[in-house]
């Protein structure tokens, strides 16, 4: 898994990037399952945002399964499908939490403290932690042996 073409730095951002990519497709397809094979459907709060939301499961989805297929075949097009995702599903959060957050009785602002804080923690964070352990070869490998510090 790890030779000289590889995308990611170290051993743990593979992992994190694994995890990361891996429990999100588990959420997004046991909501999928459930909505669409188990006939659950959505709340009736979200019947405003109905097609939205179908939409973006209908894209997230695919582009975390093309994600977590191009961190095992080492493409720099995971870092492309992640930060799209990434995108698509702030949007997703924010579909769900405008949602809530008017069906609230009066403004609670721990309730947006708490979703700026779980975003931060469990979307934007990973990401930008598996950005930043992105590898980056040198520019001419024969001038630079001896003074690698990977």
């Amino acid at each position: 898994m790890l030779h000289e073409e590889r995308i990611l730095k170290h051993k743990f951002a593979y992992f994190l990037a694994i995890i990361f990519v891996l429990c999100w497709m588990i959420f997004f397809a046991y909501n999928m399952f459930n909505i669409f094979l188990r006939g659950y459907g959505l709340k009736e709060e979200y019947n405003a945002f109905k097609l939205i939301i179908y939409v973006l499961y209908f894209l997230i989805l695919p582009l975390l399964t093309v994600t977590f297929i191009c961190i095992f075949k080492e493409s720099r097009k995971m870092f492309f499908y992640m930060n799209i995702s990434l995108f698509l599903m702030l949007i997703f959060h924010a579909v769900i939490f405008n949602v809530k957050y008017q069906k609230l009785p009066n403004s609670n602002n721990k309730y947006l403290l708490f979703y700026i804080v779980s975003n931060i923690l469990f979307v934007i964070g990973p990401v930008v932690l598996i950005n930043n352990f992105k590898h980056s070869p040198t520019e001419n490998e024969i001038e630079n042996i001896g003074k690698h510090e990977d």
